[in-house]
């Protein structure tokens, strides 16, 4: 089984909580989610999709507040199907503006 993890570092603005809503959207459309659109686990492409809160004390990034943190874990068996899904997580976040951190395991 191969893992990406990534943070996403998260202001508390409504434009964020949009945009990880349209990562659970853009991963249903071509997959199967359950959850809600903050928490919730994917199937695409032969990979699992999870995203869910992780509790971290406050950080400062950039001179900006982070009052929230998401874990987004991508696993598969598959290295080119990991590669595309945590692609497609990585560029759908980052097209909207949150903070997205690779992080080791």
């Amino acid at each position: 089984m191969f893992r990406v993890v990534y943070e996403l570092m998260l202001r508390g603005l409504p434009e964020e909580v949009e945009c990880v809503g349209r990562l659970w959207a853009t991963l249903n459309s071509g997959g199967r989610c359950v959850g809600t659109h903050t928490t919730f686990v994917c199937s695409l492409r032969g990979c699992l999709v999870k995203l869910a809160p992780q509790v971290v004390r406050p950080q400062y990034i950039q001179e900006i507040p982070q009052v929230g943190t998401l874990r987004a874990l991508v696993e598969g068996q598959d290295p080119e199907s990991l590669v595309e899904v945590a692609s497609v997580v990585y560029r759908t976040l980052r097209e909207c503006g949150v903070l997205v951190k690779l992080v080791p395991e």
